[in-house]
């Protein structure tokens, strides 16, 4: 009897299958989505497309004009210099203090959004920025401005990794990369195009408007928080709880996240990740990136120029601006849907999920980030020759490229690997960038000045090298460590 019953075991069995695959969710190519979404409409990823672009818009808005608000008054250095009495070098650190702040506020910010909400963290937090970053900009000694500025990083900090973990809230892997992209950019060129309106305004109007506008346009950008951008965090796993009105994820106190509480190791936890040796390594690598190809320009184009070239705030301004943001732009043009292409290619190849893949997409720019180091740091050092300074512009815009070629696909990958861990994830990689990029100001031009800046840019372009070295050994090797090294245990289910 048993054995006549066993086939139809097997067919029941197969039946089942089929139903199951028949109840996943697919994306654009046939596979399954990557978290499969709920039946619950309060599950973010069931949300319609327009209300998913409306979000990627914001929160790309929070993280622009947050960095957008540390890197206006880049151009006016010289100018800030002379109006505090100090030099050119002292007053840059009104800038490097709010990027090293800013470091220290992702890890505050992230762990609360984790049980209290996305919302009402970017609500608090930008209040704070902007209220810093007013009272720095009527700030009368050269002490206050630099509290003033400390705090505006502290507020700002929360679109740096809140951002990247609303995205994580509300679109699935097919489609997060390039999402992903779009923040990354806005964050990475904030400072870029801070630059442009930052050199004419303290040219015409007094360096005081280059802390003053970014206070207006973090005002404006708060509004559009309070009355369009609705609280993502969902727990899954959980019964469902109705919500209690039609605004439900619209109020100002968030949604706490069900069965969670806040408890002072969550504010550790980013520290926890470091077990995770391929977050760490990449982590680095991408600090380095951003930390030579992106902020060293940004913080010592303003006496470079105006030490070699002779040039004002406005000029060094466009100069600045123009180069940094169409290499950024172009690099996130290139490789957001790249390596959502890597990745797509990848689980049709191998019918799995290898967040590898993504890596691949940072090639071009190992050798492209070297590339402009040295062209920039060439041209400064033979600033004598006719119209070098096309030259250290170029050089700038190829370095921006390539930190938007490696940035993208590395906080996609993390957030790959480890989804319910991402605000704690980014939160790190953007521990890693700030704290290492805001020592610039201390070294860069003086070790220019030291060794020549033709050799500062050999060093930097074998630096850059060197820290790839170890992600080429992720690339390849890096699933099987993970494998080893497991999964963390907290924050399951968001």
């Amino acid at each position: 009897m048993d054995l006549m019953d066993a086939p139809d075991r097997e067919k029941s069995s197969i039946a089942a299958e089929s139903i199951n695959e028949a109840a996943l969710k697919l994306d654009h190519a046939g596979l399954p989505l990557v978290p499969q979404p709920s039946d619950d409409p309060e599950d973010p990823l069931n949300w319609t497309r327009g209300q998913k672009y409306i979000i990627v818009a914001i929160v790309s808005l929070v993280a622009f004009f947050g960095t957008f608000a540390l890197a206006t008054s880049n151009p006016a250095y010289a100018q800030i210099g002379l109006a505090l009495d100090v030099t050119a070098i002292q007053a840059s650190y009104i800038g490097t203090i709010s990027i090293a702040a800013a470091g220290i506020g992702s890890f505050i910010w992230a762990p609360i959004s984790n049980v209290y909400g996305r919302r009402p963290v970017l609500i608090f937090s930008q209040a704070i920025a902007i209220a810093a970053g007013f009272g720095s900009a009527f700030a009368k000694s050269y002490g206050t401005i630099i509290v003033g500025r400390f705090f505006t990083g502290l507020g700002v900090a929360s679109g740096n990794v809140v951002s990247f973990a609303v995205i994580s809230d509300v679109f699935c892997l097919h489609e997060r990369g390039k999402m992903l992209g779009i923040v990354t950019v806005a964050l990475i060129n904030g400072p870029h195009l801070a630059s442009l309106p930052g050199g004419f305004i303290a040219q015409d109007v007094g360096w005081r408007w280059t802390l003053i506008l970014p206070s207006i346009l973090t005002s404006v950008c708060w509004v559009l928080i309070m009355v369009a951008l609705p609280e993502t965090l969902y727990v899954r796993g959980l019964p469902h709880i109705k919500s209690t009105g039609k605004y439900h994820r619209m109020r100002i106190t968030g949604s706490k996240a069900v069965g969670r509480n806040l408890q002072l190791l969550d504010f550790a936890r980013p520290f926890q990740m470091v077990k995770y040796f391929p977050v760490v390594v990449v982590a680095w690598y991408a600090a380095v990136a951003f930390t030579l190809g992106s902020v060293m320009p940004a913080q010592t184009v303003s006496a470079l120029f105006r030490t070699y070239y002779k040039w004002g705030s406005a000029r060094t301004g466009v100069a600045l601006s123009v180069s940094t943001t169409i290499g950024g732009v172009l690099g996130e043009v290139v490789s957001g849907p790249v390596i959502d292409k890597l990745m797509e290619r990848s689980r049709k190849r191998e019918g799995r999920v290898r967040p590898e893949s993504r890596l691949h997409g940072m090639w071009p720019a190992v050798f492209l980030l070297p590339a402009g180091l040295l062209m920039f740091g060439f041209c400064i050092e033979n600033h004598d020759l006719n119209r070098s300074y096309i030259g250290a512009a170029v050089g700038m815009a190829v370095t921006c490229f390539a930190v938007q070629m490696i940035t993208t696909p590395i906080i996609a990958y993390c957030v790959d690997c480890y989804k319910p861990q991402s605000a704690e994830v980014v939160q790190l990689l953007n521990f890693a960038r700030q704290e290492m990029s805001f020592t610039v100001g201390f070294w860069s031009i003086l070790y220019g000045d030291k060794v020549g800046f033709q050799f500062s840019g050999i060093t930097y372009a074998c630096v850059s090298v060197f820290f790839f070295l170890p992600v080429l050994w992720i690339m390849f090797y890096g699933e099987r460590l993970r494998g080893r090294l497991g999964e963390p245990t907290f924050n399951k289910g968001i």
